[in-house]
């Protein structure tokens, strides 16, 4: 695949084609700019980074929205921490588990230009890069019962 065709769309998505390549834990690692862009940082020197950092690093991403990455990235085993509350009283200190993969290293270097490209473009806005995510509210159905009783419903539950 080329540089460019893996990135599918302005959402910086990986390409179904692309995901379904992919073992189900790293695709959801891999499936978001942000966390890609955690990947390439925490891989860059092999070390373990804390959040702050990181932060340093990535410009313009809060480090509350990288904290909420990261442990996405930990809880598909892309990422591992050590540190932090229980053990010592630091931060939690990660380090990518994911930087020798080859299929991994293969996504990251094609999407790069992409996802910096975004990040750049999010700052000079002044967005967040994280616009992205939102998602859209699934519509509330209003069910009446005998009497006064309301019941919300989502659909699908």
């Amino acid at each position: 695949m080329a540089e460019g065709e893996i990135v599918e769309g302005g959402d910086g998505r990986l390409p179904a084609r692309m995901a379904a390549m992919l073992d189900p834990k790293l695709q959801d690692a891999l499936d978001h700019p942000v966390r890609r862009e955690l990947l390439r940082a925490l891989g860059r020197d092999g070390g373990t980074k804390n959040v702050a950092e990181i932060g340093a690093e990535l410009r313009g991403i809060r480090l509350s929205q990288l904290g909420y990455h990261l442990q996405v990235l930990r809880r598909s085993g892309s990422v591992v921490s050590t540190g932090g509350p229980g053990i010592d009283c630091k931060r939690p200190r990660y380090a990518s588990q994911v930087a020798g993969d080859g299929q991994v290293r293969a996504v990251l270097r094609a999407t790069e230009r992409s996802d910096r490209e975004r990040r750049e473009a999010a700052l000079r806005a002044g967005a967040s890069p994280l616009l992205t995510m939102f998602r859209v509210p699934r519509p509330v159905v209003t069910v009446r019962l005998r009497g006064r009783q309301e019941i919300d419903l989502e659909p699908g539950r």
